[in-house]
């Protein structure tokens, strides 16, 4: 369903459904099985986790600092072992994986995860995800985590409700709106053959999560997977780094999700002219006077990567670098560090991944139980004063020790959940009209067939029945498959094994004592 810009300001205002909980940034879980704990922000300290997995992950913390949940996108190698299915999962405090909580549809890259709290309900998380390559579970997913179930151990009651399915670039950003209450999620597609400049923006609401008008803005450019987006701190602006060198700001509009005035800092490199061309990864620093990227040597040797320090504030971008440090990887005696993703901490310091390439297992990205073992990724490294220049800045190597547990290239995609209203903007507001008034109501089922799995993903919200009976018709009428039971919210979510179906149009039909919903799907 679209909305009018306009209309979806009016929703923003009169929305009754209000959370008033707090949620935090202060337990991170990554790589394999490492976590830090940021309760004390003066001292934090390294945890355990049960996350093996080189890349994406996210987490969310109550007011206090507490852990919730976190995921996790699938190991590496399971995308590229035949006959392997790659998947994402959510977990809980408890470290067990949510129930209905595996098989999150996600790739194997770095930024392609994060969770968000609903607005209008404080047990309940959105957990969105997205397949980055084109060649392979492409398209930008959500699933829905409510923790008032199963004993507080929590149930997925939506699950890969398919949003877009297109390639998406490794780099889905998202801040809180200028209600202080309400999200914006914003992702970039892209085609290895066509030049594009489209920005999706996404609000997550209390009625949901509703798909603004695309943005044409910025650079076109194809080939852009590894393309990264992150918010400043105070959310008013994006800043946007691409492999061939490109970095990008844009302003950034929080109560309207609209993106403008678009500064490029350094424009993309087309002629393999810069010594460190490709940026894979960024940071800003807190008062966003320096921009830090990690980079891997231009060419086809990919044994060294750096850490570079760039002055915004310098009349020439280029000029102001500053290598901070430079990681020698020796791929052809066995191995070594290369740099991974930089995060700013909650606690104001920018923490930095390392991975230790060393096929010792027999594959190039998961590391061995009884070997693989060292300084460089048993320990993360740390910024500890990002505002300052050059050496003042306190880069320290190998400093923050992860109580023997390793890092990959990954850390957690988590925004600013403590970022406030926009004071003094026309949304700081919240107002206490019923929305469904508005809309009309807010039944939905959503049907998104996985052609890998051979799978069907069924979903159903603003269910107010008590029983269902789910049905589904072939192309014929003939109805294959019938199921019944009891509702206990007003989510619904099967998925459904499609495997012994013939290919062919199907009709789903989900059916209570309140409401007939119904949709179809296309085996191929």
């Amino acid at each position: 369903m679209r909305y009018s810009i306009s209309l979806i300001i009016l929703l923003l205002v009169v929305s009754s459904k209000v959370s008033t909980a707090q949620f935090t940034d202060r337990y991170w879980a990554f790589g394999d099985s490492a976590a830090i704990n940021f309760s004390y922000l003066n001292n934090p300290t390294y945890d355990t986790s049960i996350i093996r997995s080189r890349g994406s992950c996210a987490s969310i913390c109550d007011s206090l600092g507490k852990l919730l949940i976190y995921s996790a996108s699938p190991n590496y190698n399971l995308i590229q072992i035949p006959g392997m299915y790659s998947h994402g999962y959510v977990l809980n405090k408890a470290n067990l994986i949510i129930s209905n909580g595996d098989s999150l549809r996600s790739s194997g890259w770095y930024q392609e995860m994060t969770i968000l709290p609903d607005p209008s309900n404080g047990q309940r998380f959105y957990v969105f995800t997205m397949g980055v390559t084109s060649t392979a579970i492409p398209g930008f997913y959500y699933s829905v985590v409510d923790l008032s179930m199963n004993n507080g151990l929590g149930y997925v009651v939506q699950k890969n409700i398919r949003l877009e399915n297109f390639p998406v670039c490794d780099g889905m950003a998202s801040v809180k709106h200028g209600n202080g209450r309400d999200w914006w999620v914003v992702i970039k597609n892209w085609d290895s053959t066509i030049a594009l400049d489209e920005f999706y923006v996404y609000l997550v609401s209390p009625i949901g999560v509703i798909k603004m008008p695309i943005q044409h803005i910025g650079s076109s450019y194809s080939s852009g997977g590894f393309s990264k987006f992150k918010f400043n701190i105070d959310g008013t602006k994006l800043y946007a780094t691409q492999l061939a060198s490109l970095v990008e700001q844009y302003d950034f509009d929080r109560c309207t999700g609209l993106l403008s005035n678009t500064l490029t800092i350094n424009p993309r490199d087309t002629n393999n002219n810069l010594p460190n061309r490709l940026y894979w990864s960024h940071a800003v620093s807190p008062d966003e006077s320096k921009l830090y990227v990690t980079s891997i040597y231009n060419g086809t040797n990919l044994d060294t990567s750096y850490l570079v320090q760039y002055d915004l504030t310098a009349a020439n971008f280029l000029a102001s670098a500053d290598t901070l440090y430079t990681f020698n990887r020796n791929s052809a005696n066995g191995g070594g560090p290369v740099a991974g993703l930089l995060q700013l901490g909650p606690d104001g310091k920018i923490y930095l991944s390392t991975f230790y390439d060393i096929q010792d297992c027999g594959f190039q990205w998961l590391y061995c139980d009884t070997s693989s073992f060292f300084t460089e990724n048993m320990n993360l490294s740390v910024i500890n004063h990002p505002d300052s220049l050059g050496a003042a800045c306190d880069f320290q190597p190998y400093s923050f020790y992860l109580g023997g547990h390793r890092s990959y290239v990954g850390l957690p995609n988590n925004p600013n959940y403590e970022l406030g209203k926009l004071v003094g903007s026309p949304c700081d507001t919240l107002g206490t009209v019923g929305i469904n008034e508005v809309l009309g109501g807010k039944q939905n089922l959503f049907v998104y067939y996985d052609t890998d799995w051979q799978k069907a993903f069924i979903n159903a919200k603003g269910l107010t029945g008590k029983n269902y009976n789910l049905m589904v018709y072939d192309i014929t009428g003939k109805a294959i498959l019938t199921l019944s039971g009891s509702l206990t919210s007003e989510f619904y979510t099967y998925s459904m094994p499609m495997e012994s179906f013939a290919s062919g149009l199907y009709v789903i039909s989900l059916v209570t004592e309140r409401e007939k919903l119904t949709s179809k799907i296309v085996k191929e």
